[in-house]
């Protein structure tokens, strides 16, 4: 069985679905890595509070960068599953409800944070959620797997950089989510105008 590695021109200009999903995918990857790149500049060169009140500038600007590095990731699974054309199946969809519903409680977890000045936990839910965007890229990265648009061994690693290039990022590990980032955008540019 051979799998057409190209995006239809359609789908990619827009056509069949009103805006483009190429350039939804492209601004996600952009803001994704901007937000990598500043995620990693704040765990190695500033100081933070790990637990209660915040203390340093630093804590509001971590708080805060995990809003649009959230908000970077859906965007970036919804814009790929409409690039397939739904044709990542059950695991596919899986991962985009499971990423969705996780990614808008870490969001309104961190708003809660920068609104009160001090980290919120409501009970779990924080790491539970946290470790769900891991399991739901994983899913979605298993269910485009036979898809075809991103190559296999960029969907093998996608899951695994997630883990150590966003809400588990120690120091300069989100610099390895930032080039997956990159090369993702590479690619997709590419497949969508071939």
């Amino acid at each position: 069985m051979t799998t057409d590695l190209r995006i239809d021109r359609r789908v990619a200009a827009g056509s069949t679905v009103g805006t483009s999903p190429l350039r939804w995918a492209q601004a996600a990857l952009a803001l994704g890595v901007a937000c990598g790149i500043a995620l990693a500049a704040l765990l190695v060169f500033t100081t933070t509070t790990s637990e209660g009140s915040f203390k340093h500038t630093a804590d509001y600007w971590l708080t805060a960068n995990g809003i649009p590095f959230a908000i970077a990731q859906g965007v970036l699974l919804i814009a790929v599953h409409v690039l397939q054309r739904g044709r990542a199946g059950r695991l596919g969809t899986a991962g985009l409800v499971v990423n969705t519903l996780a990614l808008i409680e870490l969001i309104a977890q961190l708003s809660a944070s920068l609104v009160l000045g001090e980290e919120v936990r409501w009970g779990p839910s924080y790491p539970l959620a946290a470790v769900a965007t891991f399991v739901a890229v994983a899913l979605f990265a298993a269910g485009s797997w036979r898809v075809g648009l991103l190559p296999r061994w960029m969907l093998a690693i996608w899951p695994l950089l997630t883990v150590v290039g966003s809400w588990a990022g120690v120091g300069p590990t989100p610099l390895l989510l930032s080039a997956f980032y990159v090369t993702s955008a590479v690619v997709l540019t590419r497949r969508a105008k071939a």
